[in-house]
């Protein structure tokens, strides 16, 4: 090195990587307290000893003991040294227990196991420029992601947000039509589906063996409104629909501004394009947080790879999972909206925008 550094320096970023570490690891940890019955064990207890949570539950006290001590060490659970007791707090409870914490983190886990087991093909590929489709994930992959949806976009979320819109709303009670773009395995197309039973709704994706999965679920549902094709974005057939939805597929996309210029050419002219983006500041500065931590890596690891793979010689640059709301509203005067709004509806990580011709 031609410059001397401070010996601290070097310490507290070796410490850095030791809570990344303990972050990453963090996440199997907090999946396998999901699977093992281990946070029902302890929430709403008060404080256990280990023997008293290893009698709750089905796991070795060994592994118990261990466990227990990571997430106290990880701030997710009290240690009292004088009773050696470990205590589930209110707060952590109502987050991974009770809320959406839990299922995302476990969600989380299984994108991660596939991701780490496929990481040295995804290494060669962002290496060398070449983009990582969703193609060329794992069926666990794709099962992960459609938990993680679930937990992130509830049942009850996307009614709301329909709900918001009583102009669309009322179309879709009287048979009107809805496209989803960038379906995946086609949980919110279901939901809406299920909640207007007279609209006719199509959901669209380039994944084969996702719109061959969503089949079968609308099968199971007896949703017979509701049908899936393959196809790009930017080749969204038909006119006149009342709504068209992005559910947090938007910034996967190759070609963003494509595909909502072709949302804007199908849209009826009393339709809405719904779109739904993770919530983010609109530039970097805003988004070093830990939420912006998050987001930039699954970006980087997941989204803005696929989105490269599907670029073609017209396409933009694309957006990644922290775009912002005022890069969205730019984009979407660029595509030929002239009215953006958006909707006042509580959500976890995402924010909702309402686009109008």
């Amino acid at each position: 090195m031609s410059t001397t550094v401070e010996e601290s320096a070097v310490e507290e970023v070796m410490g850095r990587i030791a809570a990344d570490m303990g972050g990453a690891l963090g996440v199997l940890l907090t999946a396998l307290g999901t699977r093992s019955g281990l946070w029902g064990a302890l929430a709403g207890a008060g404080p256990l000893t280990v023997d008293e949570v290893a009698a709750r539950v089905t796991v070795a006290r060994p592994l118990v003991r261990e466990w227990l001590a990571s997430q106290a060490a990880g701030g997710y659970l009290t240690y009292d040294p004088a009773t050696r007791t470990f205590t589930l707090p209110d707060a952590v409870a109502a987050a991974v227990y009770y809320g959406p914490g839990g299922q995302i983190v476990d969600a989380g886990a299984t994108m991660f196991s596939s991701m780490g087991a496929g990481f040295a093909e995804f290494a060669r590929a962002f290496g060398s420029g070449q983009g990582f489709g969703w193609h060329q994930r794992t069926i666990e992959h794709w099962h992960g992601q459609d938990a993680f949806t679930r937990a992130t976009l509830p049942d009850e979320f996307i009614t709301a947000a329909v709900g918001a819109l009583p102009d669309v709303a009322a179309a879709l009670v009287a048979g009107g039509s809805v496209a989803d773009v960038g379906c995946g395995y086609g949980a919110p197309t279901l939901v809406i589906a299920g909640q207007y039973p007279a609209a006719r709704v199509l959901g669209i994706d380039y994944h084969d063996a996702s719109i061959a999965h969503c089949r079968a679920l609308a099968a199971q549902a007896g949703l017979a409104n509701a049908r899936f094709e393959v196809m790009a974005a930017t080749d969204l057939p038909g006119t006149g629909y009342d709504l068209i939805t992005f559910f947090d597929s938007l910034h996967d996309l190759g070609d963003p501004l494509g595909a909502l210029r072709q949302a804007r050419a199908a849209l009826g002219q009393t339709g809405s394009v719904l779109l739904f983006e993770p919530a983010a500041g609109d530039d970097i500065a805003a988004n070093l947080n830990p939420n912006g931590r998050m987001f930039y890596a699954v970006s980087t690891l997941i989204c803005t790879p696929n989105a490269v793979a599907q670029q073609g010689p017209a396409s933009g640059e694309p957006l990644g999972a922290q775009a912002g709301e005022a890069r969205l509203r730019a984009l979407a005067a660029q595509a030929g909206f002239s009215r953006v709004t958006r909707l006042d509806i509580p959500a976890p990580m995402n924010m909702v925008l309402d686009l109008r011709p």
